[in-house]
């Protein structure tokens, strides 16, 4: 199929939603499939937006105004001037890709639409985002979005709260998991074999990667859960926190500035290479107050990293019976979870990585590939 990509947000690559679109596009390429991405103005050729190899793929790509650089023109951009473009190229196309639904929708669409919900976080988080972004999302997105031919959700949880909170019918909303790259099946290399690098501790380091965004993302409660384990046990596990810095990430680096061992929390920043962090990582930790899908999680279960949670939302789904959970809202739960995985006997943590392996063979991104496709093969 010739298909139309919305590329847009792209969060300058250091989102969930960027690794979304590089994966959906690259899986969907490799079908096949001739695509026309929409990018941002400033992510000019198939290389820049989506870091693919234009050779290898039939990319072409169409740039939004320079105007859409700032989030609230890009937006009405989408809802009013982008469905006339379409409009006038629909015959260009078979359908029409929307990576990002719960941030950008059109008003009307000209062509068969498959939208992908990534997380509703706004109706369970007050004060994520300022109170005009906030009434966007809650009351304008919501009527808009529903007007897709295909509602795709990346998790059971966020259908849930399709159906909850935007009034969708169960019967409209499609589950298409996320998947995982190819580099994720790759095994871990044993503590005892680990090198520094110049980056991080050696492997026996906890490691969560996450924009550094307060308070959704949860790092305080976990500075503070890892605050209360024994001097011994941290010095032997470093907590080690990649990823840029967001909203309010002045108050998360001020609360490590705090902490009784604020000399064994390392940050980051935004690592280019994940593969390094993903190499050195003994044991992976999620406690997001709230996430649509956690594509970190399956990544870490995928080599052979022994993981802890939050319970609630999509995270409790995605951990199955694999990741140890955890309320993320109890700094004593976070610790208590934390020492157990830092104390599992052998034989358990073994089991645990086994099924954590075998978990996330039901993750593909080419079956969620597909799965659009299908979905649009249906409407056109």
């Amino acid at each position: 199929m010739k298909l139309l990509v919305s590329c847009i947000p792209y969060d300058g690559g250091k989102s969930g939603i960027s690794t979304y679109v590089r994966e959906v596009v690259r899986a969907l390429s490799t079908q096949g499939h001739q695509l026309t991405l929409l990018v941002e103005p400033d992510c000019e050729g198939a290389t820049a937006s989506c870091q693919l190899p234009t050779a290898n793929y039939q990319l072409s790509t169409v740039s939004a105004p320079h105007w859409t650089r700032r989030p609230a023109f890009s937006m009405l951009w989408h809802l009013f001037v982008l469905p006339f473009w379409i409009r006038r190229h629909r015959r260009e196309f078979d359908g029409f890709v929307v990576c990002a639904a719960n941030r950008r929708v059109c008003a009307w669409y000209p062509l068969p639409t498959t939208a992908t919900v990534h997380d509703l976080a706004n109706f369970h988080i007050p004060g994520k985002y300022s109170r005009l972004r906030m009434f966007y999302l809650a009351h304008i997105l919501p009527f808009f979005a529903k007007r897709a031919q295909r509602l795709v959700a990346v998790s059971g949880a966020t259908k849930t709260d399709m159906v909850r909170f935007w009034h969708c019918r169960d019967e409209d909303v499609t589950v298409l998991y996320n998947g995982l790259p190819p580099t994720a099946n790759s095994p871990t290399r044993h503590p005892t074999h680990a090198q520094p690098s110049s980056i991080l501790y050696p492997l026996s380091s906890i490691l969560y990667i996450s924009r550094i965004e307060h308070p959704g993302k949860n790092h305080v409660r976990l500075i503070e859960a890892y605050g209360k384990l024994p001097r011994t046990l941290a010095e032997v596990h470093p907590l080690v926190i990649a990823g840029a810095d967001w909203k309010d990430a002045a108050v998360v680096h001020a609360a490590a500035a705090k902490s009784l061992h604020t000399d064994l929390i390392r940050f980051t920043g935004f690592v280019e290479n994940v593969e390094v962090l993903w190499a050195e990582a003994g044991f992976y930790v999620f406690p997001s107050l709230f996430e649509g899908f956690g594509l970190s999680l399956i990544e870490a279960m995928a080599r052979g990293i022994p993981c802890a949670c939050s319970g609630n939302g999509s995270l409790g789904e995605i951990a199955a019976d694999v990741a140890i959970t955890f309320n993320p809202e109890s700094v004593e739960d976070i610790a208590e979870a934390l020492t157990r995985l830092l104390t599992e006997r052998a034989e358990d943590r073994a089991a645990r990585i086994a099924r954590g392996r075998e978990h996330v063979k039901k993750f593909s991104w080419q079956d969620h590939a597909k799965g659009i496709a299908r979905l649009l093969g249906n409407e056109a």
